[in-house]
């Protein structure tokens, strides 16, 4: 599970297993102590939440304004781990 982008307290990854679907999605966690949330957005065609899991609603909304602005950095990140290259950012 490469980690492609590491914002403040939000961890932004993906599953070699995810790389086979149609659409690319990324996961994104984040953790305080020992309690982690963990989240599932779509990026493409648009980006959109599949699973808000933990988060709040503010915080999808800051996170889906983190993958808007980011978003050709997480694509590049994703097609780096594609072609074997270290995709850590």
């Amino acid at each position: 599970m490469p980690k492609l982008l590491i914002i403040s307290k939000y961890i932004f990854l993906v599953f070699s297993a995810d790389l086979s679907e149609k659409r690319k999605y990324i996961h994104v966690e984040a953790r305080k102590g020992r309690f982690r949330k963990s989240a599932i957005f779509w990026i493409e065609p648009e980006i959109e939440i599949v699973d808000s899991g933990d988060f709040s609603k503010r915080e999808i909304n800051e996170l889906q304004k983190l993958i808007k602005i980011n978003k050709s950095i997480i694509e590049n990140q994703i097609d780096k781990f594609l072609s074997g290259k270290k995709s850590k950012q």
